[in-house]
């Protein structure tokens, strides 16, 4: 009887951790694919290999940054073996790199703001990919430097480094 009711607790629990963590891990699969069908495949497959690998993770409260990096992984993976190209030009669905500030702002501004966005998104595309990861991973899945490091399985001086100088490669060509 324990042991049903072990199972149960255990299931509510991580419930809970999918109902906070999920929409972190849909967006990290979601910039790997680019495709919402297979992200969703892959959220379901990471949940589930997480479920299934939990008594691994040494310490439960880095637990979004662990299933976010098996998301990732299993993501990359998906990406390799379809081997499509990851195209950032899909502006309806990227979170907004510029908040409009009033609701009623000239046409004009608005227009700006929409070309400055694209024009920042191009750059993004066209950066090396070590690059664009920890950009997309760190403005727009809002993840921290520590978590980009474990997701990517890198150092955080690496992230860091590899920050600075895609910074650097964005300023030059603006």
């Amino acid at each position: 009887m324990n042991t049903l009711r072990d199972k149960n607790k255990e299931m509510s629990t991580y419930k809970i951790l999918f109902e906070t963590s999920m929409a972190k891990v849909y967006r990290v699969a979601y910039y790997i694919l680019r495709n919402e069908h297979d992200t969703k495949d892959i959220v379901q497959e990471a949940f589930v290999m997480g479920y299934n690998k939990m008594d691994s993770l040494r310490d439960p409260s880095k637990f979004e940054s662990w299933i976010c990096t098996i998301a990732s992984n299993l993501a990359k993976t998906k990406y390799r073996k379809n081997k499509k190209e990851v195209l950032m030009d899909n502006y309806g669905k990227i979170i907004s790199l510029i908040k409009v500030a009033e609701t009623f702002e000239l046409l004009e501004d608005i227009l700006e703001k929409k070309e400055l966005k694209e024009n920042i998104l191009k750059q993004i595309n066209h950066l090396n990919s070590h690059y664009k990861e920890v950009i997309v991973l760190y403005y727009y899945v809002e993840l921290s430097y520590e978590e980009i490091a474990i997701a990517l399985n890198i150092s955080q001086g690496t992230v860091k480094s590899r920050m600075f100088r895609a910074k650097k490669i964005l300023k030059s060509k603006a």
